[in-house]
């Protein structure tokens, strides 16, 4: 099942892979114009092509069609013979004429028709010759015609085909007529009945024909149509015996006839090469095979729709080629000029220069004027937003310079004012506002110096701002009380720096103050880490005496101002605040960071 599975997804996968392939094939200029004028040009250029087809397929059709009507022709031919021999008959039988008159009748008729008989005979009623005229031939039957070869009533005319014996059998194939005759005695009256027959050979001779004979189209020197008379045995000869160049049938045709039936009342064809054979029965129970080959105006027509093919073929491709080469160099080639100024205009910025020439279409002119009025546009609201930001930025460098001056004279002031003091708490109160004013001026000259102002570098801060607390409280670091940072390069927003600062200048100045008293010795560290990617974590401890020996009251009942403003702090931050006192103090809180909202990145952006 896992490996029908696996097949599966191959298969779905390269079938995924060849659809790509061919969409990238269409996924251009060129390949879609291509498609668009084969499906225009497609059909005008299929119909010209089954209409060339079908010419050709008729101009291979017609020598086929040709012989078949030959054999037809011969058909009929050979009728009007038989029709012609059996009027001679029946004009003899009307004179009613006693044998002797008969047979000098039969003799006339014979030279009358240059011999061409082979027999005219006269028969009594059970078929024995009577009277015969002849040119050396005998019948087959040795001189009686059989009962079934004679006429049944009068005005019967009986065909059969005949086959010559003896040393006179020349391969030929011959037909007999037979019709009933009154035989009158030598009164002249109609005693007896008998019948009249003659012998007539299926061939045709130039010398007993007329002009303007339409057989003479058979005998032509090198004709078109070449004929032959085939026996019932199978046996060939030629229709015309006395052409010129008479043809022999191929031996793949002779086999061809020997599988057809010599009864067969239907006709076949052929075609070998460029000559195309025709079969099919005639009178007289024989067949007709006839041969013809393509004549100029066919092989004319097929040298047409090879040329028309040919034709059609380089005009639909030189027309591809055409519209290939002209949408690479009005099109495409254009497009991708505009599409690289747009590139280098992105990348390097200046003025956007179009590369417009009079070869592009108007429709890319004005679309390359419109690119070229728009990044003009677009340049100027830049220059006026750069000014702009400047301006701002020179502003909130400004503000924040201000700022700072006035806080560091509110923090003098205060200091002037705790120095006149004289009861120690007021003056205490006096020194923590001092410090968290200082703590603010300290926050605005880092964004002032540092020029972020948008986001502040907390590990610089952190320890500055730690330093200076010990300075004000007139402690040295590293002298009694040791100070420890670990604080990350963490950026963060004014807002969240401002409410860490006044923490920081609370714990800190606290755990010097009310953690080691009476000289003694500790540590103070601060921590400040980015955890889970948006979390800060800010840790500030001591190895004092701890907050409720410092402060002589309970964390939990403590209710002075510097941790409430520590707590309320933490909430604006939006974070957890601990307070631990094992060995020493430890405040501990946890916030999210807030994202950087940078007006610089926001109008890159868009």
């Amino acid at each position: 099942m896992d490996r029908q599975t696996g097949h599966d997804r191959r298969r779905a996968l390269r079938a995924a892979f060849y659809a790509m392939r061919v969409w990238r094939m269409f996924d251009t200029v060129s390949a879609r114009m291509i498609v668009i004028i084969l499906l225009s040009a497609g059909p005008m250029a299929m119909i010209g092509g089954l209409q060339a087809w079908y010419s050709y397929r008729h101009t291979l059709a017609a020598p086929a069609f040709r012989a078949d009507m030959a054999v037809g022709r011969i058909n009929l031919e050979i009728r009007h013979d038989v029709d012609h021999l059996s009027a001679l008959l029946n004009a003899i039988n009307l004179m009613s004429l006693d044998e002797q008159a008969i047979g000098r009748t039969l003799q006339l008729a014979q030279s009358l028709t240059g011999h061409f008989y082979p027999q005219l005979a006269l028969l009594d009623d059970r078929g024995n010759v009577i009277v015969a005229v002849d040119n050396g031939h005998t019948l087959s039957s040795g001189g009686n015609v059989p009962a079934e070869g004679l006429p049944r009533f009068s005005g019967d005319v009986r065909v059969e085909p005949l086959d010559l014996s003896g040393p006179e059998r020349d391969g030929r194939s011959y037909v007999r007529i037979s019709i009933q005759t009154a035989i009158a005695d030598t009164g002249g009256n109609a005693v007896r009945q008998g019948f009249l027959t003659a012998i007539m050979p299926l061939v045709w001779s130039r010398h007993h024909l007329q002009i303007g004979d339409p057989r003479l189209d058979f005998m032509q020197k090198d004709g078109a149509i070449d004929a032959w008379i085939v026996g019932r045995d199978h046996n060939i000869a030629p229709l015309c015996e006395d052409c010129w160049g008479m043809r022999v049938p191929p031996p793949q045709v002779l086999q061809w006839i020997h599988t057809l039936s010599p009864d067969s009342t239907t006709h076949a064809t052929m075609s070998m090469g460029d000559a195309s054979f025709a079969y099919g029965p005639v009178e007289g129970g024989v067949g007709a095979l006839t041969m013809t080959r393509r004549n100029v105006a066919e092989t004319h027509a097929l040298v047409m729709f090879i040329i028309w093919l040919f034709v059609i073929v380089s005009l639909l491709g030189c027309g591809l080629i055409g519209v290939t080469k002209s949408a690479n160099l009005l099109l495409i080639a254009p497009l991708r000029r505009l599409t690289t100024s747009v590139a280098q205009w992105q990348t390097s910025g200046g003025g956007f220069d179009a590369h417009s020439t009079w070869s592009m279409p108007a429709e890319i002119r004005r679309l390359a004027n419109a690119f070229a009025t728009a990044t003009r546009t677009l340049a100027r609201h830049e220059q006026r937003l750069a000014r702009a930001s400047v301006r701002q930025e020179l502003l909130l460098k400004e503000m924040h310079h201000r700022v700072k001056n006035n806080l560091q004279i509110v923090a003098s002031l205060l200091n002037l004012q705790a120095n006149r003091i004289r009861q120690p708490e007021a003056r205490e109160e006096f020194t923590q506002a001092r410090d968290r004013v200082r703590a603010l001026a300290t926050l605005h000259r880092y964004l002032y110096a540092d020029g972020e102002l948008f986001s502040l570098n907390m590990e610089h801060f952190v320890s500055e701002l730690c330093g200076q607390i010990f300075q004000a409280v007139g402690e040295g670091t590293g002298t009694r009380i040791a100070l420890q940072i670990n604080a990350e390069r963490l950026e963060m927003v004014p807002d969240q720096a401002v409410p860490l600062a006044l923490i920081l200048t609370e714990v800190v100045s606290n755990a010097i103050k009310y953690a080691f008293p009476e000289g003694r010795h500790g540590t103070i560290s601060v921590g400040l880490v980015k955890e889970d990617g948006h979390m800060a974590r800010l840790w500030i401890t001591d190895d004092g005496i701890g907050l409720s020996a410092g402060r002589r009251r309970d964390a939990e009942d403590r209710t002075g101002i510097g941790l409430q403003l520590i707590r309320g702090f933490a909430r604006q931050l939006g974070g957890t605040l601990e307070i631990v006192e094992d060995g020493g103090t430890r405040f501990e809180m946890v916030f999210p960071l807030q994202a950087r909202d940078d007006p610089n990145e926001s109008r890159q952006t868009s």
